[in-house]
């Protein structure tokens, strides 16, 4: 029977560098009473022109603790939770204002045998599976503008994109890459799926990792995001800080060979780690 680690990092990208700005992506993850374990990204709207790093933070720990009360798989990103985590940041509880917490979130929680991956925003997930093949999703919005949960403090914001929904007139992309494969596949999911959070559960008995990131995958110079996913999946070994020591090894051979993280980056990781003499 394999048994789960999980990991998380997260770093400034060029472009907030440069102009002397927070990184605006935060991560976290870690492993529940029951051996579950959980991974988050999240993602603060640079557009915003406001503190999203603060609203990044925010949703992260509101999701954490969410999952930190779950029982079970079943339990994970239901309408029911992820209401609550509309009710704390309805609370503002850093103040600020209301642009502060706009962030796009992707999480994940998983047993040995299944991965439930969530999604509100933007971001991506990708698996790593036992014959090598590495596959990724990305979603993306129209305009590059998505809902993020932080609209439930802009009514009328939320409004709009409820409207545009309701109408069939808004969808978001998911577009799926793999290794080994010249084509790729596109669906489209209706938008109102996303404003409330969309769910997906993966069958992991073929899957030795999977990590989610947020849309910072996508934005490294000369670089496609598939193979960006490929390096931060290709773990030595599962003990300690082994997903921040894989990506800070990416990232040192990306900037060597002119590859630059222009946002911000934050990945969050599972591993199927199979125990010694098990079949």
């Amino acid at each position: 029977m394999p048994t789960l680690t999980a990991d998380h990092y997260f770093t400034l990208g060029t472009f907030h560098a440069r102009a002397g700005e927070p990184c605006q992506d935060y991560a976290l993850s870690g492993t529940l009473k029951d051996a579950r374990v959980y991974g988050l990204v999240t993602d603060g709207c640079s557009g915003a022109n406001a503190r999203t790093d603060l609203g990044a933070r925010v949703l992260a720990l509101a999701m954490e603790a969410e999952l930190q009360h779950t029982t079970s798989l079943e339990d994970c990103f239901t309408p029911e939770s992820i209401q609550r985590i509309r009710t704390r940041l309805q609370a503002m509880p850093l103040g600020g204002t209301p642009q502060d917490y706009l962030a796009s979130i992707v999480a994940f929680c998983a047993t040995t045998t299944t991965a439930k991956v969530f999604m509100a925003g933007d971001g991506a997930y990708a698996t790593r599976h036992t014959n090598g093949t590495v596959q990724i999703t990305e979603a993306s919005w129209p305009d590059n503008a998505p809902y993020y949960l932080g609209y439930c403090l802009q009514p009328a914001v939320a409004a709009q994109f409820n409207a545009s929904a309701t109408k069939g007139a808004l969808s978001v992309q998911l577009s799926t890459h793999t290794t080994g494969e010249n084509s790729s596949t596109t669906q489209d999911i209706p938008a109102q799926d996303f404003l409330q959070g969309w769910t997906t559960e993966i069958a992991l008995s073929d899957i030795s990792a999977l990590t989610i990131c947020s849309d910072g995958i996508s934005q490294i110079s000369k670089l496609e995001s598939l193979d960006a996913a490929t390096a931060c999946l290709a773990f030595k070994n599962f003990e300690g800080s082994f997903v921040k020591r894989r990506a800070m090894k990416a990232l040192a051979q990306w900037e060597r060979s002119g590859h630059i993280p222009q946002d911000d980056f934050s990945i969050a990781a599972l591993a199927r780690v199979q125990q010694e003499g098990a079949p």
